[in-house]
């Protein structure tokens, strides 16, 4: 049995007479956390009088409420708008599935945001039923009129909660970000006598996976879109704020079949906003951006999501309850931002029961595959003794020792050693080296002189030849913004200075950047050449020359299954810092930009795809999903910083963590859209040319001879272009969310498939022609599938 600290809850309810012989009830509830001076935490003294039955709520004993000024006399209708006349009613058990109800007062907003456990077990004892559920962390007091009262005898009713401490630090979070103190809540509430009817229950549900709860929710909520020649259209529905996404619901939904298994069309996750801001006026043109992680207190009529995946949504609560819109969004400004990873959705679902690893890399297989001479793995980190964000095993030079690696390790930033990470069999080497963090010394040079033993060296300064984080930052955020427009009429104020602008973010530099070091990288290794990419800590930039260089001497990286253990062993295994990159948690108070480099590296892929057609198996729109599925924390593989922490959340005694593999891909999607990640024109057996029409080709397969490499034997790896001419903006990332710039994919959708069609009659007639015994290889110098079974 796992042991689990609990905190004692308390509660009370009683009924008082006040010296007007008003009766009031005051309901009690107090954690058992103690303040600053080590005194436990007391509630909340009212000594001021409600006037009528209406609500007076002041500040300093409330802090959920806007502050009112004192009035003489209060208008019914006014009243009703400005000081929310209505009762309060206490949380249902968590065992009613049907605790979440559409129109709620802010006080119950408050406790489902709570997300009451089943870990809470309640016990009370009563004297007088005086509510129909009394157990609530509220103190209320009202005084109404005598005559509206019948007579009552003072009682009272009290109990207790306990609460798992793996829960403690999310009520907590929740109740800071209401501006309320924790330990006890004070309000004046209307208090109109039990009814038997129940509040109305929402129609339209929110699609939940195993583990997810809604925290705050809003129906008749429009969202709006433009289309071509500036119609502006809107939908109505119910819009969700779970603990893993901001969901959309339609009133009327459509029968289209939805494109990811675990999302709607119309949902974002927390984890993928970049930006919340309020919209103002009466025709929605101007906007305030909203700080992640503050407060707002004023009413929100609209609001404008903003993704990382430059996806944005707009949302109009005019039609909507009073504080819907502050309440759907605080629960985003607060929520998209966690204080810790353990507070991710991957912590908390389970799409299966059985714990796996097999995605995880092997680097004995890596380099065996490799056939890089002179290389070992080695073990002297299985206890994280070298360093935490270098996995447990990884390779280096045979002849160095686990003591001189250890003695190594200490002279770079992180105590992280240089890692091999690919190689070839003529002696062709990269690794990835930090930083020093000693000063440079005779010494210094004759122990990595000794590490490396080579006199076939070249040392590349990645921070010296590449834009630093703050400009990938700067220029990520630019880019979002340049191509994120959500009507025509903006979309022409920015077409005006379209290339000028586009040219300022710097993002195609950097991409060119990286592919033409990419480039030097593979021509230096091709020779056999010892390269060294020296950065930082060796945890980023470094990361994304060395895979664009695999990808350009090694063809099995090109496959989607060489891809995918590409990205598993040098950016998951080696340490990239997703979490911290891609702002997925937030552990300081001072609030991060995303770091672009992961996005950057598949953008330089996506140009690899349109300079060689043919050379990659898979098609742009896998990439995308890549990218998406990064800002998805439901698989474990996107959302740590390092192996070591996913290790210590894996054997977590708490709440251990389920490794769920993002390259599982059939929890997202389904077949048919996994097969139309395929490229049609990769691998195609074409007939070898002629060098005339009289004679057999030298490459005829009648003549039994192996094919040449369509690449002149100068060129051992693909002579991608970093030109800025030569690039290519990926509209169909940037400006997925724009309607009215979206192309119909109509035509392009008809060409694959013939393309499709045709490699399948192509192969067909391939293999009733192939000879038995004769291995024959296609112009692209890519074995045949049906030869690698």
């Amino acid at each position: 049995m796992r042991t689990t600290e609990i905190e004692l809850v308390t509660y009370s309810i009683e009924d008082k007479k006040d010296q007007n012989e008003n009766y009031y009830q005051v309901a009690t509830t107090n954690f058992s956390e103690e303040t600053e001076d080590g005194l436990p935490a007391t509630t909340v003294d009212i000594s001021e009088q409600c006037t009528g039955r209406f609500i007076r709520i002041d500040t300093d004993d409330s802090l959920l409420f806007t502050t009112l000024e004192d009035q003489e006399e209060l208008d019914v209708h006014e009243a009703g708008q400005l000081l929310r006349a209505t009762s309060w009613k206490p949380l249902k058990s968590p065992a009613d599935k049907d605790w979440i109800k559409i129109k709620q007062t802010e006080e119950e907003e408050w406790l489902d945001s709570l997300k009451v456990p089943k870990e809470w077990l309640a016990s009370d004892t009563s004297s007088v039923n005086l509510l129909s559920n009394p157990s609530s962390p509220v103190k209320s007091k009202v005084n109404p009129s005598k005559s509206d009262q019948p007579e009552k005898s003072e009682g009272g009713r009290s109990g207790w909660f306990l609460l798992s401490n793996h829960r403690q630090g999310l009520a907590r979070g929740v109740a800071m970000t209401l501006n309320r103190n924790v330990s006890s809540f004070t309000s004046y509430i209307d208090l109109e006598p039990p009814s038997d009817t129940k509040d109305p229950v929402m129609d339209t549900l929110p699609d939940l996976l195993p583990g997810e709860m809604v925290i705050s929710q809003a129906d008749r909520v429009c969202v709006y879109s433009t289309h071509a020649g500036g119609m502006t259209s809107g939908q109505t529905g119910a819009l969700f704020v779970t603990t893993l996404k901001l969901s959309f619901k339609l009133h009327v939904e459509k029968d289209a079949p939805r494109s990811n298994k675990l999302l709607g069309d119309t949902d974002i996750t927390l984890s993928s906003i970049q930006a919340v801001y309020e919209i103002l006026g009466d025709t929605g043109e101007k906007r305030k951006k909203l700080p992640l992680g503050s407060n707002v207190s004023n009413k929100i009529d609209g609001i404008f999501v903003l993704c990382k995946n430059f996806r944005f949504l707009r949302f109009s609560f005019k039609f909507a309850g009073v504080d819907t819109g502050r309440n759907i969004t605080n629960a985003l400004l607060h929520h998209s931002r966690p204080k810790k990873n353990e507070l991710l959705f991957a912590f908390e679902h389970s799409l299966n029961e059985n714990l796996h690893n097999q995605y995880g890399t092997v680097w004995e297989d890596v380099r065996r595959e490799s056939e890089c001479p002179n290389m070992r793995v080695s073990r002297a980190n299985d206890t994280w003794q070298v360093s935490i964000s270098l996995p447990q095993q990884f390779v280096v030079p045979a002849h160095v020792t686990d003591e001189a690696l250890s003695l190594v390790s200490g002279l770079c930033l992180g105590t992280r050693p240089p890692v091999w990470v690919w190689g070839n069999k003529v002696g062709g080497a990269v690794f990835i080296q930090p930083t020093l963090n000693v000063s440079p010394s005779p010494s210094v040079d004759h122990m990595f002189e000794d590490f490396y033993r080579t006199k076939k060296r070249v040392t590349i300064d990645v921070d010296q030849s590449f834009p630093s984080h703050t400009q990938l930052e700067d220029s990520f955020i630019s880019v979002v913004e340049l191509h994120c427009m959500d009507g025509e009429k903006e979309a022409e104020e920015k077409d005006k200075s379209y290339f000028s602008s586009l040219e300022s973010t710097g993002w195609l530099t950097s991409v060119g950047s990286a592919l033409r070091l990419a480039s030097q990288v593979a021509d230096q290794m091709t020779i056999g050449k010892t390269v060294v990419l020296r950065e930082g800590e060796g945890r980023s930039s470094s990361i994304l020359i060395a895979s664009l260089a695999q990808l350009l001497v090694c063809e099995d990286f090109r496959t989607r299954a060489g891809f995918e253990g590409l990205i598993q062993s040098n950016w998951v295994s080696l340490g990239f810092q997703f979490s911290k990159s891609h702002t997925l948690s937030n552990l300081s108070s001072k609030m991060s930009n995303l770091n672009p480099t992961f996005l950057l590296f598949l953008d330089c892929v996506h140009q690899m795809s349109l300079q060689f057609p043919s050379k990659l198996e898979f098609l742009p729109q896998y990439l995308m999903d890549v990218w998406d599925t990064t800002l998805l924390p439901v698989f474990d593989t996107f959302i740590f910083d390092s192996e070591h922490d996913r290790a210590v959340a894996r054997s977590s005694p708490e709440i251990p963590l389920q490794l769920h593999s993002a390259w599982d891909w059939v929890k997202q999607f389904t077949s048919p859209q996994i097969e139309k990640w395929d490229n049609p024109l990769y691998g195609v057996p074409l007939r070898p040319p002629r060098s005339s029409s009289m004679e057999p080709s030298d490459l005829s397969m009648i003549m039994e001879r192996q094919v040449h490499p369509t690449f002149p034997e100068s060129k051992k790896f693909l002579p991608v272009s970093g030109e800025i001419i030569n690039l290519s903006v990926w509209y169909q990332l940037f400006h997925r969310s724009v309607p009215f710039l979206s192309t119909t994919n109509t035509w392009t959708e008809k060409l694959t498939d013939l393309r499709r069609e045709a490699k399948a009659s192509v192969t067909t007639m391939m293999n009733t022609t192939k000879r038995p015994g004769v291995n024959h290889k296609n112009n692209h110098n890519i074995p045949h599938p049906q030869e690698t079974k």
